[in-house]
């Protein structure tokens, strides 16, 4: 009764358009902030962090800036040279433009998490904090919150990437299009990761699969390219060669093994999956489990909230009855 209450409560706080649901998100814009203090300024801008953008500026000041909780005045010299050091202030007036404008990426995110809250009406909803870091953070939690390094987003063909010796196929992953999918990820992990169920490669899939379950769900209006960070000649790999992934799989005796480096490929950004032609994505694991996922849903009525707590891969293999042969 107590669950049901309470996502009636949060029905409330959504406006609705068509078949979505969209929540209110609270996003702080620190970066700009940041660029904006000088050496008149800089004492007293950073004393309001704390009130403007909350546990955030403990965790700037501690995790990215990597220095005490309590300001003193060799903190702010740091601050000053970080934002007055040429290359990052060239880097951040990259962030400035493509980022002037935040409202679509906000909408989404407010579309996403408004899906969230009606899967997992008991689970919160984060604030979100955008920050440039000089490169070192891209998606980071904290307090049940979420910010995200807009410089880690400047586009593949960003001078940053190569500058910093980034390979082509993690330079793909840089784009704006994929912010939605990386937050979801990274929220999803947040709160489930504990239920991965084994270091097997068959409970990785399983896991990987569920998180793209949802995030197909948090994303209706993404292609599935973008939701699994996928180009779409990539996508179209994987789609017409879920029989032979799988069929490796099987063959290479890997479906239950817990020794890593054999299929670290499979389920980490590679240029290619380990065994499979260049054509083929990493991750390709994210796929195979997300159809097992998709399989399993359709044979077990099930909700998916039950479905994230699953923690039998074997047995969740066999309900599935996910059996690729195209």
């Amino acid at each position: 009764m107590n669950r049901i209450v309470l996502f009636l409560t949060v029905v409330l706080l959504f406006s609705c358009t068509s078949d979505k649901v969209k929540v209110d998100l609270k996003v702080s814009r620190f970066e700009q902030s940041l660029f904006t203090i000088n050496n008149d300024n800089v004492e007293e801008l950073a004393g309001k962090w704390e009130v403007e953008f909350g546990t955030f500026n403990e965790v700037f000041s501690t995790q990215i800036m990597q220095k005490g909780s309590r300001p003193d005045t060799q903190y702010y010299h740091e601050l000053l040279a970080f934002v007055q050091h040429n290359d990052m202030r060239e880097a951040y007036d990259s962030v400035a433009l493509l980022f002037a404008n935040f409202s679509e990426i906000e909408e989404e995110l407010e579309f996403a998490f408004g899906q969230f809250l009606v899967d997992f009406p008991s689970y919160p909803v984060p604030e979100i904090t955008t920050f440039f870091g000089g490169f070192n953070y891209g998606v980071v939690t904290y307090d049940n919150n979420i910010a995200i390094g807009l410089e880690n987003f400047l586009g593949k063909n960003s001078k940053y990437y190569s500058l910093l010796g980034d390979p082509q196929y993690l330079r793909f992953h840089k784009q704006k299009k994929f912010i939605a999918s990386n937050v979801s990820e990274v929220w999803i992990n947040e709160h489930f990761r504990q239920y991965i169920g084994g270091r097997d490669l068959l409970s990785q899939l399983i896991y990987k699969g569920k998180v793209m379950y949802c995030i197909d769900k948090m994303l209706p209006e993404s292609t599935m390219e973008d939701k699994f960070r996928f180009s779409k000649a990539q996508m179209d790999w994987v789609e017409e060669n879920e029989a032979g992934i799988w069929k490796y799989i099987v063959n290479n005796n890997l479906l239950f093994s817990k020794e890593e480096q054999q299929f670290r490929t499979f389920i980490n950004y590679a240029p290619f999956s380990k065994g499979m032609p260049s054509e083929s994505p990493g991750r390709v694991g994210y796929y195979i489990g997300y159809r097992m996922v998709s399989e399993y849903m359709g044979n077990n009525e099930i909700d998916i909230e039950d479905l994230m707590y699953l923690t039998d891969s074997r047995e969740f293999l066999k309900q599935s009855k996910y059996k690729p042969t195209k």
